[in-house]
């Protein structure tokens, strides 16, 4: 019997709907003559699907190593969380709600978690822990698009390099947790100006010292923001002036990729164990912090800032565009973090609830922490005699200047520090697990049989890799690179791959399809609401901010005055932010080019259906899997009744 005979003798003894004509995302049945030869053999309960095109040298031959896993659930979802809840709540979303005019922001934010982030989360978390595999290989599920997992692995290369500055901060600031009175405490350093003010200035004393007549403005700066910019920092005038490497920013970076080595050369089995602290300690320090933020003179009007909404500026274009960018940043999905994590957990009937609790852990730390940095806004507002929105903080120095401020207040002021910047430390950490073992795997996953024994190696490597390739972040005009990669690095390339996600798993592979696989795994099927949310609402939203943000995109500017970068670096930024995207459609060309047979259409159609690498990641689920066939609709009304509603057609 020849192939064609047989996949419709498997159809029919499953059941199958044989009126419908098979085709990929397109591809019509005349066109099967030309398509990747199919033999399949069919036994009692499986079929195997022999076709020429493969996924990968190493998805069929010869004995394959099991990969490691999680010790229970409850080390994932630890792991998940931490990853999510990192140091983007704690410094980046206060700084997007401030950016944004307050409380207002947090509407078009939430409204991006729950339609958006959210279900995308659930797509990445079902799509990894169904097959197992890491963001390069998850794409059988569609060929075509696996540059989509390099660009992934690219992307949290990038992250963890410029994100390991924030390593180099947060020490240095332990370090000066341990001198007997806090550096950014009290004027009358080394490195403070004569604008400084402190706890203990009498600020209408301060302005006849320094007055020369009556009409004299001054603009005054806290302790804690010159022990920022003048000593930890540096920093210089800009990206131009690079100025000499900081010994003390490289140490502390060296010491903090040395602690994410120590905890991930042994892969999951020590990264496990250490996800218990670092994914719960952060929050009984954000609530002493809050507690005491609450308490100091002008919290209020801080708070009031926070919460209250001015919906005048829900009709000003930036705020959608940022806060799906936050949305998309803070909680993780389209970095390739999440597919890694999910990928080495077992089945698991828990998807769903999973999802669930880690977007109200991401969305309620960003409000926590959004909590006590406005608590202590509200405060040095009304020391500096300014505004909230004058403040002249911006980027990471929101979360290095308030939160310090913040410890300075507290009794035993020493004690609260050194707790804070640990538990800062363990965040950070708990950040970076994600993104480098996402890298780290992408390179043992090429050939696992054989890379795997060397995880100390390759791990190790990759870290003297980002220690040297981080030196330029801690020079003085270190902070203007950081500043530069994190606003073209999250503009366009997360939130177009999430873009390219739904549509794969929606509208090529199928959502219905998708469903299915889900309920072989959970024993749920996900309700319509939620394909509805990828089929259409995500697509729509999505399409909508990208188009939106190419034609008011603008240049990144923060600071006081508003620092422009110049030309050179705007178009630098401008690789880092198109570069990635360009990357999944050359990558699509060249598979076009050496994969499959026939025509260019029929090359696409074979390429768009999964490859023999796609299957479950469980022995049982897969001979189940196996024993079924699939039919593509050949209309998209057949494809939004059967795919979208699950519905079957009558005809």
């Amino acid at each position: 019997m020849n192939a064609a005979g047989t996949k419709l003798k498997l159809q029919e003894s499953n059941g199958m709907d044989i009126k419908t004509v098979e085709i990929g995302a397109g591809c019509r049945n005349a066109d099967d003559n030309h398509d990747v030869a199919l033999d399949v053999t069919v036994s009692n309960v499986s079929a195997t699907n022999n076709g020429e095109y493969a996924s990968g040298s190493n998805d069929s031959t010869g004995p394959e190593e099991v990969r490691e896993t999680w010790s229970g659930h409850f080390e994932f979802l630890l792991s998940v969380v931490g990853y999510t809840v990192g140091l983007g709540n704690i410094w980046r979303f206060p700084y997007f709600v401030k950016r944004n005019g307050g409380g207002v922001a947090l509407i078009p934010f939430l409204i991006f978690l729950v339609t958006c982030g959210g279900p995308l989360y659930y797509i990445e978390v079902c799509l990894a822990q169904f097959s197992g595999k890491s963001p390069i290989k998850v794409w059988d599920i569609c060929p075509l698009f696996r540059g989509i997992g390099f660009v992934m692995v690219g992307l949290s290369f990038m992250f963890a390099w410029y994100f390991g500055a924030c390593f180099s901060w947060i020490i240095y600031y332990l370090i000066h947790s341990f001198h007997p009175s806090l550096a950014w405490a009290s004027c009358g350093q080394p490195w403070n100006t004569k604008f400084c003010i402190d706890a203990s200035t009498n600020l209408t004393e301060k302005k006849l010292q320094l007055a020369s007549n009556i009409s004299d403005i001054f603009e005054f700066s806290t302790s804690a923001t010159e022990f920022w910019e003048n000593n930890v920092l540096a920093k210089s005038r800009g990206i131009n002036d690079l100025g000499s490497v900081q010994l003390h920013l490289l140490g502390c970076m060296a010491l903090g990729w040395l602690l994410v080595f120590l905890c991930l050369w042994k892969g999951v089995k020590s990264l496990g164990k250490v996800v218990y602290v670092t994914a719960t300690l952060p929050y009984v320090l954000l609530t002493v912090l809050l507690i005491r933020g609450v308490t100091l003179d002008g919290a209020v009007d801080g708070i009031k800032h926070y919460i209250y909404p001015d919906f005048s500026k829900l009709l000003k274009r930036q705020i959608w565009i940022e806060a799906a960018v936050q949305c998309f940043y803070s909680l993780g999905p389209a970095w390739g973090g999440v597919i890694t994590m999910a990928s080495f957990n077992k089945f698991s009937h828990n998807a769903f609830r999973d999802t669930m609790i880690v977007c109200f852990a991401d969305g309620f730390t960003g409000f926590f922490g959004g909590l006590v940095v406005f608590s202590v806004l509200g405060f040095l507002a009304k020391e500096t005699g300014v505004s909230i929105d004058d403040l002249p903080f911006s980027g990471a120095s929101l979360a290095f200047i308030a939160y310090p401020e913040a410890l300075s207040r507290l009794p035993l002021p020493n004690l609260w520090a050194v707790l804070f910047f640990i538990t800062l430390i363990l965040v950070g950490i708990d950040t970076t697990f994600g993104t480098f073992e996402t890298v780290t795997n992408a390179i043992i996953d090429y050939d696992f049989r054989r890379l795997h024994r060397y995880r100390f190696h390759i791990t190790s490597l990759l870290t003297v890799l980002m220690i040297v390739g981080s030196i330029p972040l801690c020079t003085s005009g270190g902070y203007y690179i950081f500043m530069l990669t994190d606003w073209y690095i999250a503009t366009f390339n997360i939130v177009f791959v999430a873009l390219l996600e739904t549509i794969i798993i929606s509208w090529i592979y199928g959502a219905n399809r998708f469903s299915e696989d889900i309920e072989m795994m959970t024993g749920n099927r996900p309700p319509l609401l939620v394909r509805i949310f990828w089929s259409v609402i995500i697509p729509i939203f999505i399409s909508t901010i990208l188009i939106t943000s190419a034609i008011n995109f603008g240049e990144p500017s923060f600071g006081k005055g508003g620092y422009q970068y110049p030309d050179y670096a705007v178009v630098l930024g401008d690789v880092l932010a198109f570069a990635p995207l360009i990357s999944i459609f050359a990558v699509a060309a060249i598979l076009v080019a050496i994969k499959g047979t026939g025509t260019i259409t029929q090359r696409i159609c074979q390429l768009t259906r999964p490859s023999k690498g796609w299957r479950p990641n469980d022995e049982k689920a897969e001979q189940i899997f196996n024993s079924k066939s699939y039919t593509y609709r050949e209309t998209l009304l057949e494809r939004i009744i059967y795919d979208v509603l699950g519905w079957r057609s009558s005809s």
